[in-house]
């Protein structure tokens, strides 16, 4: 048992570096790659700083969604996912003083699907939880791991998200210059 965390349980809260936080405060969209969910992508997002960051921030917000269950995720449909996110960023089962109260739309705002993807998608929950934006992308069969996302389809559904959100931004009024008449 660890004698580093002071509470009961001796749990340890470690911040996130400094230069992550920095960077995903400068990025122009969040992924949330395919792999293990609760093995490899939850633990990244649990770290004190990177909820916060993350839901203070104003662009795509994407989860790409694995083709087919692992041993980890076996029953989850794409909401379950976003839960599991949700809960890490929010770190919900930790220390109840460093926990957040974001919203799964503050953390998720798009999710890319495998076509012939085995996730269920259960769209009805991804909208009450304020998630509109679901895309699917043309797949390829990997003999491996099954159905995976085309590369170039991936790069060119993250471009648009992308592309779409920058072209949104601009076409909103600047709060600086919207009330500003022009005198010669």
């Amino acid at each position: 048992m660890s004698s580093e965390g002071c509470n009961l349980l001796h749990e340890v809260f470690p911040e996130a570096n400094h230069t992550v936080l920095e960077q995903l405060s400068k990025v122009d969209c969040i992924v949330y790659a395919m792999g293990s969910l609760f093995t490899s992508v939850c633990p990244s997002l649990v770290l004190r700083g990177i909820g916060e960051t993350i839901a203070s921030r104003s662009i795509p917000k994407v989860l790409l969604l694995n083709g087919s269950h692992d041993r980890e995720t076996i029953g989850l449909s794409a909401s379950g996912f976003v839960t599991a996110i949700t809960d890490s960023l929010n770190r919900t089962y930790g220390d109840p003083d460093k926990s957040l109260k974001y919203h799964p739309k503050d953390y998720v705002n798009a999710i890319l699907v495998p076509e012939g993807g085995q996730i269920p998608l259960d769209v009805e929950n991804l909208a009450s939880k304020g998630i509109f934006h679901v895309l699917t992308v043309k797949s390829v069969h990997d003999t491996k791991v099954g159905v995976i996302f085309d590369p170039v389809s991936l790069i060119q559904a993250l471009t648009g998200l992308i592309s779409e959100h920058m072209d949104a931004r601009l076409a909103e009024p600047d709060p600086l210059t919207e009330n500003v008449t022009s005198v010669c």
